[in-house]
Parts: structure tokens; C-alpha cells; sequence
């Protein structure tokens, strides 16, 4: 059920970037960018010769945001190669699948952010992230639409950029399932699943006397989910490691988590664990009813 690259998988790869990375407008430890004259760049496989300097600047702009994805399938090696001919940029040597560390005098514009430096990591599956030094809503109007995603910002204000390699890295998936509850024969049941990175909610009703359940249109990465009974407002029923056909087998009650993959259905989450809203009190509050 995980196969793919997970929201929190790409959250973690986010954290060890960033932690080498620093606060300063350069990652710690790198010399001075080079303000010489720029020289061509030799291209990366499919993508077209640049010499002048605004428009080497503005490609790696659409670059930093998914909009050269041979640029980005690229090694290390490759991608060093093309940067350093950059005026005003400079990268740190690297070792093959270590991530890109770079610094950029003066600032590069991106969307609304002034971006110092950035880190590209290693492709994984068919996402390549992309560390850049600005909040979500500073940079997503320099994407384009079905190019990539926007993880939540972290708390020194850095965004992963999640840069689609295929047209359908990011397509959307689905959580399929079955409410395992008794109750009222004609009672409705909403099912909700929240992006774990997130919380972002997405729900759907259940036809009257009916459990099962698909929620379509989810993005990838992973969520935890439960059912809110029609009949009993005040009960919620999670999908959790309890299981109902071992009453004596221990559990901890927490939401599991579902992950989803690009373009698939994650079927069989059946939630049946109820719990009291009391009980339930640490799991993520429903959105208000449509």
C-alpha cells in the first residue's frame, strides 16, 4: 500500500535538506558567488543552449519550479556542470545522489519570493523536490498548473517544491472502503480523510443504509481517516490498528495512515473502531456540514 513517494516521505527528505542548508542567504560554508561574466552553459539533454545572463537567470527561475524536467531528471554531475557557468551562482561539490547545494547573488525573483539559495535533491520514483527559501504563497503563482505541488511550509519558512518528472506523478488518486458499523438501516455515514501534511479535509456522504464509500480526487501522500455516523452525531469510527474481530487484542485507537498513490485507488480501508467524541478527542475535527 505505500508504494510511491509518500508526502511524508518527501517531508522527511525535505527536513535533511534543509538542515544542511542553514538561514543565511548561502548555505554555510560556501564561497562567495561568482560575479564574473557568464560563459555558455552547456545544455542538459534536451533542453536549448542559454548564454545571455537575464535569460539564463529566468530559465533557472522555471527550473526551481518544475518547468525543465530534463534539467531535473539530470545527475548531480550534470546539473553542477550547467550551473556553474551561471553568473552570480555557485555550488558546493557534491557526491552522486547527494543533493545540489547552491547560492545565487543577486537574489533570483521568483514569484513574489527573492530566493538566495536553493537545494535540489535526488529524483525519487518520479518526483524531484526542490528547497527553496520562501512560504507556499510566495511562490505558486511561478508554477505552472500539473507541474508540480507545494508542501506545507516549515517553521524557519522554507517550501519543498515537488516536481512532477511524468504527466502523471500527480495525478489524482482515491480511498475506497467500507464502514463496518451496525445502526440505523437508513442512516447516512461521511467519511472524511485528512492530508496528513496538512490536514486538508476532503469528505463524501454515503447513499441512506449504505457503507461503502470512495473518496476521488485526492492528491498523493498520505491521510488518516473515519466515518461520522447519521444517526449518532456525537460517535466517530476510525480506521485505526484496533481490530473488531479481536476484542482482547491491545491498541492504541490512533488513525492509521493511508497512502495514496498517483492515479490509483487505495482500496479495502474499512474503518471500524468507535470511539466517543470524547474519546476521539486527539483526532482531526471534522469540516462543517455542507
Amino acid at each position: 500500500m505505500r508504494v510511491g513517494c509518500s508526502a511524508r516521505g518527501l517531508m522527511v527528505i525535505a527536513g535533511l535538506l534543509l538542515a544542511a542548508c542553514g538561514r543565511d542567504n548561502a548555505p554555510p560554508g560556501m564561497p562567495a558567488p561568482n560575479t564574473t561574466s557568464p560563459t555558455a552553459a552547456p545544455a542538459t539533454t534536451g533542453s536549448p543552449m542559454i548564454t545571455s545572463a537575464d535569460a539564463m537567470r529566468a530559465w533557472l527561475a522555471r527550473a526551481l519550479t518544475c518547468g525543465d524536467r530534463d534539467f531535473l531528471r539530470a545527475d548531480t554531475a550534470t546539473q553542477h556542470a550547467r550551473l556553474s557557468h551561471m553568473q552570480g551562482v555557485v555550488c558546493e561539490p557534491t557526491a552522486p545522489g547527494a543533493p545540489l547545494r547552491c547560492a545565487i547573488a543577486p537574489a533570483l525573483r521568483i514569484g513574489q519570493a527573492d530566493v538566495g539559495w536553493f537545494v535540489i535533491g535526488a529524483p525519487q520514483f518520479d518526483l524531484a523536490p526542490v528547497v527553496l527559501p520562501a512560504p507556499q504563497d510566495m511562490l505558486r503563482n511561478a508554477m505552472s498548473a500539473g507541474t508540480g505541488a507545494l508542501s506545507p511550509g516549515n517553521d524557519l519558512g522554507d517550501t519543498t517544491v515537488q516536481c512532477a518528472l511524468t504527466d502523471e506523478a500527480l495525478a489524482p488518486g482515491a480511498i475506497a472502503g467500507t464502514v463496518l458499523r451496525d445502526g440505523d438501516r437508513d442512516s447516512t455515514m461521511r467519511v472524511c480523510a485528512f492530508e496528513l501534511s496538512e490536514g486538508v479535509p476532503t469528505c463524501t456522504q454515503t447513499t441512506p443504509g449504505g457503507h461503502t464509500y470512495r473518496l476521488d480526487g485526492l492528491v498523493r501522500g498520505d491521510y488518516l481517516l473515519y466515518a461520522l455516523p447519521r444517526d449518532a452525531p456525537d460517535a466517530r469510527i476510525g480506521y485505526t490498528d484496533c481490530d473488531p474481530g479481536e476484542a482482547e487484542a491491545p491498541c492504541t485507537h490512533e488513525l492509521k495512515v493511508v497512502s495514496v498513490e498517483a492515479g490509483r485507488a487505495t482500496e479495502g480501508i474499512d474503518p471500524a473502531d468507535l470511539r466517543s467524541l470524547e474519546e476521539a478527542a486527539d483526532w482531526p475535527a471534522p469540516p462543517p456540514q455542507q
